[in-house]
């Protein structure tokens, strides 16, 4: 039997995620399983096509109608979110979990004000009047840096700037006061000042409440910035998970090894940037074995074969590669 700490907020063990049916169907996500714990941030890295957006989706309760959680659990709080009943799952979503979207434009609604909006979540939940429910909008929208709030109540999402948009989403995430919350590539639209500015909005509010933070993203930069550890996916499965330092360093996985070694280093002069060598795999055709080894620069005819297990790299650390203690014992990257 698996032991987790006292404080582990979120558990998610051995998940597997299915789309679409019969002869078309395929494993989006499989075998994924990771701890978050009160207060930590956690971030899910990865390419596009990896997997991290379906596992929120999965958390969240949030799966399209083709896809559907086949085998695992996601405990929330004490909660099996896979087995609780709807009507349950919607009421955690809405009030102890909540979601940052990588698209504002497609989380607001566009015919309603956005006071309307945020309101609504505190007439509906908490059961507040019109009057308390907008007073309660105007307070978290200052609370996200929206100057003149009560004022903005009244506009409509298009005449605010991509940022103050992410800025309104987060409003609405955290309007609640969750526990958890998941932000699925904030800053993806945004550009390199406002991606800081939202990133250092989501810490402040994260040590004002306490709240977990689970990262979804690709930019290893702000990964780098917020969190505490991370989890590499690959192919639908987690390769490699630990504390960021010790992963971005001294990587222990060839896959993990090509996304660091990617990064541009103001110490080296200019060149090419190093790239990992081919594409990702189609989900519905994986390779045998390790999915990574076509791309890989370490792989053995054993790779091919034998699809390795994430296992432990001493206290803190895992990953899924047969040769891991070979690729961390490599110069760090730079």
């Amino acid at each position: 039997m698996i032991t987790r700490p006292a404080d582990t907020l979120l558990s998610v063990d051995s998940l597997a995620v299915r789309f679409g049916g019969n002869e078309d169907a395929f494993l989006a996500v499989e075998d994924v399983s990771f701890d978050l714990r009160a207060g930590e941030t956690l971030s899910l890295l990865g390419e596009s096509g990896s997997g991290k957006s379906v596992t929120a989706q999965a958390i969240m309760a949030l799966l399209p109608r083709n896809a559907a959680i086949t085998s695992g659990r996601i405990v929330f709080a004490g909660e099996d979110l896979v087995s609780l009943p709807r009507s349950r799952t919607r009421d955690l979503c809405g009030t102890r979990m909540g979601m940052v979207f990588q698209d504002p434009l497609t989380a607001l609604n566009p015919v309603f004000t956005v006071g309307d909006q945020i309101a609504e979540l505190f007439r509906v939940r908490q059961g507040l009047d019109r009057r308390a429910a907008w007073l309660a909008a105007a307070e978290v929208v200052d609370a996200v840096g929206i100057p003149d709030a009560r004022r903005r109540l009244d506009a409509y999402p298009h005449q605010f700037s991509g940022g103050m948009r992410q800025r309104l989403v987060i409003a609405m995430a955290i309007a609640l006061k969750p526990r958890l919350l998941i932000a699925d590539e904030p800053t993806t639209a945004l550009d390199v000042t406002v991606q800081a500015q939202i990133m250092e909005l989501i810490r402040d509010l994260q040590r004002e409440t306490g709240m977990s933070l689970l990262l979804i993203t690709h930019d290893l930069g702000v990964v780098a910035d917020v969190t505490d550890r991370v989890a590499v996916m690959y192919a639908g499965r987690i390769v490699e998970t630990g504390p960021v330092r010790d992963v971005y360093d001294n990587p222990a996985h060839p896959y993990t090894r090509g996304l660091m070694s990617s990064i541009p280093s103001l110490e080296e002069s200019p060149g090419l940037l190093a790239a990992i060598p081919g594409m990702p795999p189609n989900p519905k055709e994986r390779p045998s074995g390790c999915p990574f080894h076509p791309r890989c620069a370490f792989a053995r005819p054993v790779c091919s074969v034998e699809r390795p297990a994430l296992r432990a790299m001493g206290d803190r650390r895992k990953a899924a590669c047969h040769f891991a203690e070979e690729v961390v014992r490599l110069d760090p990257v730079s």
